[in-house]
């Protein structure tokens, strides 16, 4: 079974056509990129894959779950559960420091202290910042503020990972440096990652290319 798998997704917003009938699937462990010129569709994809939006029509499932058939209260659950994000301008908490916002899913998912205090002290050695686990986002840099956020995509084990232009607000060496580091936990995990991005350097990291215009896939679906 597919770790995702769209089907037929069609959206509009003030009856303009954003997406027209994108069908895809990631299966477990595959990093792949979705390319495109603004305004092609891929944010709305992301969206709809990642349940922040609903299409007007077709299918999102994930680990077997449709998104569509799920209350609002078990839609939540599944994001927890199952969906890692990381945002292109991070989305830390600036009053937790980066070791609070990276327990902060095992927390909402009830995971026991130990198990969370574990996990988080782990993370922070693997993506290189054990020394900044005290500081707050505020006094992070940019490199430092996105390794905080993949360690925080990752610590609940999902299935999924959204990656929304994760290296735009870096420069070029630090970007290089963030998605080697997220290329390589995704193929320690086994996750299946959708990649949203610009850059030539990301679709390096996967293996494969979905390229969308006009609200459709032209290539790789």
């Amino acid at each position: 079974m597919p770790v995702l798998e769209v089907k037929s997704l069609t959206k509009s917003y003030a009856e303009r056509p954003i997406l027209r009938g994108v069908s895809f699937k990631l299966e477990q462990g595959e990093r792949v990129a979705l390319l495109g010129p603004s305004g092609s569709g891929k944010t709305t994809v992301l969206n709809c894959v990642g349940g922040v939006d609903r299409a007007d029509s077709g299918s999102v499932t994930i680990t077997g779950h449709v998104l569509g058939d799920l209350s609002v209260d078990e839609l939540a659950h599944l994001r927890r559960r199952h969906i890692g994000t990381v945002f292109q301008f991070y989305h830390l908490l600036p009053t937790l420091s980066a070791a609070e916002n990276i327990e902060l899913p095992l927390q909402l998912l009830g995971v026991a202290s130990g198990e969370r205090e574990k996990r988080v002290r782990e993370l922070l050695e693997r993506v290189g910042i054990s020394h900044r686990a005290a500081a707050l986002p505020g006094q992070l840099s940019g490199g430092e503020m996105q390794r905080v956020a993949i360690a925080r995509a990752v610590v609940h084990r999902p299935a999924l990972i959204l990656a929304d232009e994760p290296t735009g607000s870096l420069d070029s060496v630090t970007g290089t440096q963030v998605l080697d580091l997220l290329a390589e936990i995704v193929r320690e995990t086994n996750a299946a990652m959708l990649l949203v991005t610009h850059s030539p350097e990301a679709v390096k990291n996967c293996e494969r290319v979905l390229r969308m215009q006009d609200g459709e896939i032209v290539e790789g679906a």
